[in-house]
């Protein structure tokens, strides 16, 4: 076959000089046939590989979709060309504002129903219905985490489409190419010039295309109207049709006050931790060495929950026997547990300890800034990020992802109150969730695990895996002792509720065991042949307190040092954030000693006392 790009042999007209002498083709482009096959072969392939590129990067971009949450609801998004974003809300109505975005792109969001973990069940609708106003009032606290979570989603999956398109054309042009022996242009000429095929072309285009761009760039009309209790937000200029508009109208007074309030009390309470912090003279490390936190008595500690809300202070002299720390302090008090060993020159390294965030995403910078501050090289969260575990609550790791600086790693043991769903999001913002293995971050040895049970807002908590506290205790004591004597012991046990650490304590294998749930500081105390810290919500919460707004009650953060070189704790202090919005850096305070004989490990069996309770 005749290559098309070669000079043709035509027989040779009467007046030419010999028969069979080679004729050079007319061109319409002289310059474009003097360049080498080779050349014009890869220009060629350039052009169509990009041009292809550009096609299905539109068409990724004209039809991604993703299906996310606005509060409480699950939303589905969609992109249009009609330069509006228009949320849907179904009988009540729709609220329409002018897209920020270029291109006249802009967005449809159907909203759906609430998922039945969030939505108001029949057992106990108070608690359902309550849990959907704390939905709303996630979203209107931070509505910029629900944009940015709708608007990566869009991003990601118009690049999927733009990838499956792409790849789908130059496979199609490969696979023509093959068919057609090599001369895929020469064929699809001859094709074009049969008869009734370009308009049965033109027209199939036309048919599939003219609907799908009508549709997508068709806008609202300017109906709707706009409403005078938005004036002065971003959504002054929305137009809002239907009852929407009166329910707006009648409530969005009251909805502007508390994002207002919201915003303006967690901005207080940022600067108030950055003043704290320039005018504290030991802001990094104890400039002497901080006295010892006084050892507890596990026969002073009370173990029922009179008021049953699992609340305490974070006072020391609020602490559970904290008044007979004197009489009860330690004889090794000051000395290591291994003090016939060798101790090595302390390679230091900080840590921020947070828990029961409860999806209070108005911490989020709060967090971030008391990381930044201390100069913490690693966040462990011991658990309970979220509410109920559902998609929608993705937004909630995302600001707490967001308000955390960047490149600071973040190490979770998801609580009670998180999902497989929940570790989902959190692994995709790049948190090491763990799951029974050891992990190593910033010199240090983590171990830890998901906890057992999950609790959803308005239903009873309830196990999410075939396992049992005991059992896990075990389970990760036995991985915790089999490390222990090895170059690389495990440094910390990192788990939500208490009661998976018993084994682990009692085997004296981990120096220092963390927990949250109780919503509650005990600690840090000698337990076992180690050493506990449980801490209070870092979001406020107690068992019927909401989380949603300022806070109602304080909210505490810790900052750890820890020796990498000699795997214990050095020091610690507290960052409490009092409902008033003062914020108050605790003294630094060293860690107790590892016990050198097995202290009582004061957790009531399974059912009894605040440990079993739902308040984490």
């Amino acid at each position: 076959m005749t290559d098309p790009e070669e000079p043709r042999t035509d027989p040779a007209p009467d007046d030419a000089p010999s028969s069979g002498q080679a004729v050079a083709p007319r061109r319409r482009w002289e310059w474009w046939h003097q360049r080498t096959t080779a050349f014009r072969r890869t220009v060629r392939a350039t052009v169509a590989v990009l041009g292809s590129g550009v096609l299905a990067l539109v068409f990724g971009v004209t039809t991604a979709q993703f299906t996310g949450s606005l509060g409480p609801h699950v939303a589905e998004y969609s992109t249009t060309l009609d330069g509006e974003v228009t949320v849907d809300m179904g009988p009540l109505g729709q609220l329409i504002i002018d897209s920020p975005l270029p291109l006249r792109l802009g967005a449809d969001v159907v909203v759906k129903e609430i998922p039945d973990e969030l939505a108001s069940g029949s057992s106990n609708p108070v608690a359902g219905l309550t849990a959907d106003l704390s939905g709303y009032s996630q979203f209107l606290a931070n509505p910029e985490a629900a944009i940015r979570d709708a608007a990566n989603g869009l991003v990601r999956d118009a690049v999927g489409r733009a990838v499956l398109a792409w790849s789908i054309m130059l496979c199609l042009a490969a696979l023509g190419r093959l068919a057609s022996h090599g001369v895929l242009r020469e064929a699809a000429r001859s094709a074009w010039r049969q008869q009734g095929v370009p308009a049965m072309t033109i027209g199939v285009v036309v048919a599939l295309l003219a609907p799908v761009i009508v549709s997508a760039t068709r806008d609202s009309g300017g109906v709707g109207r706009t409403s005078e209790v938005l004036a002065g937000t971003p959504l002054a200029d929305a137009r809002i049709t239907g009852r929407l508009g009166g329910l707006v109208d009648f409530y969005g007074g009251y909805v502007v006050d508390a994002i207002q309030e919201n915003e303006t009390f967690y901005a207080d309470v940022e600067a108030n931790v950055r003043t704290a912090y320039e005018q504290d003279p030991e802001p990094l490390a104890p400039l002497g060495d901080p006295p010892m936190v006084p050892t507890i008595d596990p026969a002073s500690v009370t173990t029922d929950d009179p008021a049953g809300d699992g609340t305490e202070t974070d006072d020391d002299a609020d602490q559970p026997g904290a008044e007979q720390a004197e009489e009860t302090a330690s004889p090794t008090d000051g000395e290591p547990a291994d003090a016939g060993a060798a101790v090595l020159e302390p390679d230091p390294v900080t840590f921020t300890l947070v828990t029961d965030l409860h999806c209070n995403v108005g911490m989020a910078p709060v967090v971030g800034a008391v990381v930044e501050l201390s100069g913490s090289e690693l966040v462990l969260n011991a658990g309970d990020t979220v509410m109920g575990g559902t998609s929608v609550e993705s937004v909630c790791v995302n600001a707490f992802a967001d308000g955390i600086p960047t490149g600071i790693p973040v190490v979770v043991a998801d609580g009670n109150h998180d999902s497989e769903t929940t570790a989902g999001q959190e692994a995709d913002r790049g948190w090491q969730v763990l799951r029974g293995e050891r992990v190593e971050v910033a010199g240090l040895s983590i171990l830890g695990d998901r906890d057992p049970m999950l609790t959803s807002l308005g239903a009873p908590t309830h196990p999410e895996r075939d396992e049992g506290f005991d059992v896990m205790s075990q389970r990760l004591a036995d991985v915790a002792c089999e490390a222990a004597g090895t170059e690389t012991p495990v440094d910390i046990l990192l788990v939500h509720n208490p009661r998976a650490a018993q084994a682990t304590l009692a085997g004296g294998c981990v120096p220092l065991v963390l927990n949250g749930h109780l919503h509650r500081r005990i600690g840090p105390w000698q337990a076992g042949l180690g050493v506990q810290y449980l801490s209070a919500s870092t979001a406020g919460a107690t068992k019927d307190t909401p989380t949603i707004g300022p806070l109602q009650n304080p909210a505490t953060l810790t900052t750890i040092r820890w020796d990498r070189a000699n795997h214990r704790p050095l020091d610690f202090r507290l960052v409490v954030i009092d409902t008033d919005r003062t914020v108050t850096l605790g003294p630094w305070q060293s860690f107790p000693p590892m016990p050198q004989e097995p202290v009582e490990i004061p957790v009531p069996p399974a059912g009894e006392g605040p440990w079993d309770t739902d308040a984490g």
